[in-house]
């Protein structure tokens, strides 16, 4: 817990510094898409009933998300899923479990090693990326560890994954993204021994911090249909990438129903949870870590209570924080 009120008490910090300087503003630079996977993207579109789930499809891979309509956007958004909209750690995980399948087979442990050192650093030359590059970056550090049997927590690998990414200029090309990262990977790593009610509070508490400086709203029902929509992911994404890789050859389209289902499963999702979304203040923060803490008494409730009450009749997220904001975030 001591690592969880660390990672959220830094977030509030690095987004005040953020927002405040103007930070916030910055775009990070467009991703590029090489020319055989644009031609690609249309060879493989017109074969598509809806044109939208090819695009949906494609953005898994290349980040690019032209053609996915705002109604579909905003649906993954609500879930807490349009990071699946572009490479990411879950989408390096998922390529990562395959690859590693075949290393595992080499007989030599030192050949083994080094096959998964050269993979995970071939990742690191990658255009664009950030979020794979940190992922790459705290998989060598834990390889590094355990290869040289150091005695560093987690929670050590986990911060020095940071500092090297803001040295190589992560948080200059895209503060937000490089925050939200630090957030959400940080909570995970810290509640990871913890229950799942607890996960999901620490992630609604992380969401709720997030929200009180960007003027975002928030709901507690999406952190479980997210945790829940990730998982199916993991499932999908190597379905994905199997399709891609054989319609060259053999030019079925089995994936679409698949692609969509999952799709319209996220669409209904975000209706479901219309009407549960909360404006974010510090007397509902510290009503969720209140809520953290297993023991109870009556002192405990009734200031929960008194906190949920100021809550409700003060809606205060601070003003001054979104001058500094981008439209798109406000």
């Amino acid at each position: 817990m001591k690592f969880f009120l660390f990672i959220s008490l830094f977030t509030a910090v690095m987004l005040g510094i953020t927002v405040q300087s103007g930070r916030s503003k910055v775009i990070p630079p467009p991703k590029t898409v090489p020319a055989f996977m644009k031609r690609y993207h249309q060879k493989v579109k017109a074969d598509f009933k809806k044109p939208e789930t090819a695009n949906i499809l494609f953005s898994f891979f290349t980040g690019n998300k032209n053609g996915i309509s705002p109604y579909t956007k905003k649906a993954f958004k609500k879930v807490n899923l349009t990071f699946l909209l572009s490479p990411s750690g879950i989408h390096l995980s998922a390529c990562l479990l395959i690859i590693m399948f075949f290393v595992k087979k080499i007989k030599f442990k030192w050949v083994r090693n080094l096959a998964k050192a050269g993979v995970l650093s071939s990742l690191l030359f990658l255009p664009g990326l950030e979020s794979i590059k940190r992922l790459s970056i705290l998989r060598l550090l834990f390889q590094v560890k355990f290869n040289l049997k150091m005695k560093l927590s987690t929670e050590t690998v986990f911060l020095l994954t940071f500092i090297i990414s803001f040295i190589f200029g992560q948080y200059a090309s895209s503060p937000v993204g490089f925050i939200f990262s630090f957030a959400f990977l940080g909570t995970f790593f810290s509640l990871q021994n913890q229950s799942k009610l607890l996960l999901i509070l620490g992630l609604f508490s992380t969401q709720l911090i997030l929200a009180l400086f960007l003027g975002n709203k928030v709901s507690l029902l999406s952190i479980p249909l997210g945790l829940f929509g990730a998982f199916l992911f993991t499932f999908l994404f190597p379905l994905c990438l199997l399709f891609l890789m054989t319609y060259w050859f053999i030019g079925i389209n089995w994936i679409e129903p698949v692609l969509r289902s999952y799709i319209v499963a996220i669409q209904w999702s975000s209706k479901a949870i219309n009407g549960t979304f909360t404006s974010s203040s510090l007397f509902l923060i510290i009503a969720v870590w209140i809520l953290m803490y297993h023991r109870y008494s009556l002192r405990k409730l009734l200031l929960l209570i008194t906190l949920i009450f100021l809550h409700t009749n003060t809606a205060m997220t601070p003003l001054i924080f979104h001058q500094n904001l981008p439209t798109n975030l406000r």
